[in-house]
């Protein structure tokens, strides 16, 4: 597996893996992947991506908030091109919302804004590894993250990775969005244990 900064080759890869990884997240939306990877391709801000590879292709992507800039916007235009005007617009803006608001991060810290693998891939290890790369090459003291309440493989995997609850945020609309809250996760670096 070759993990390396994301290019603009990558771009479809990662929104069809977005598109797939979250299905449950937004499956009042659409269960059409394809459709669902068409209105997220734009928005993936790519330097802030680290893709893992795998088989000559993209099978997983880690994206970092480091500063203000979120790793995702949200392209209405394309919301509304697939869904339709008003569908496009109701949901693209209620997204909008939680992905491109901002994160107060304390002195040191980075928000680990997406972390994606294709279903054929998940549990091999690949999002681990996509952690443990950030924590080795990036001088931050702690990492930030949330995740939805419904994703629980990945609560599991974050936990095993040490990552602790500090707080939940209730979601508006939740039977809409089919979830009700985010855990944020925070773990504090030890370089000791890093390998």
């Amino acid at each position: 597996m070759e993990i390396r900064k994301a290019t603009e080759l990558d771009r479809n890869d990662i929104a069809f893996i977005y598109a797939d990884a979250f299905s449950d997240d937004w499956k009042q939306l659409s269960t059409d992947t394809e459709k669902m990877a068409r209105a997220l391709r734009n928005g993936h801000i790519l330097n802030n991506y680290i893709v893992a590879v795998c088989d000559e292709r993209v099978v997983a992507f880690i994206a970092l908030m480091t500063d203000e800039v979120r790793a995702f916007h949200i392209p209405i235009k394309d919301f509304q091109k697939e869904f339709g005007f008003f569908k496009g617009y109701m949901v693209g803006m209620a997204m909008k919302n939680d992905m491109e608001k901002g994160i107060p991060l304390d002195k040191g810290m980075a928000y680990i804004d997406i972390v994606g693998v294709c279903k054929e891939y998940q549990h091999k290890g690949i999002a681990s590894s996509l952690i443990d790369y950030v924590f080795n090459n990036y001088e931050y003291s702690s990492y930030l993250l949330s995740v939805t309440n419904i994703n629980n493989k990945a609560i599991a995997c974050y936990r095993k990775k040490d990552f602790k609850e500090v707080r939940r945020e209730k979601v508006k609309y939740p039977k809409q969005r089919g979830f009700s809250e985010y855990l944020y996760m925070v773990y504090h670096v030890n370089k000791s244990n890093l390998k």
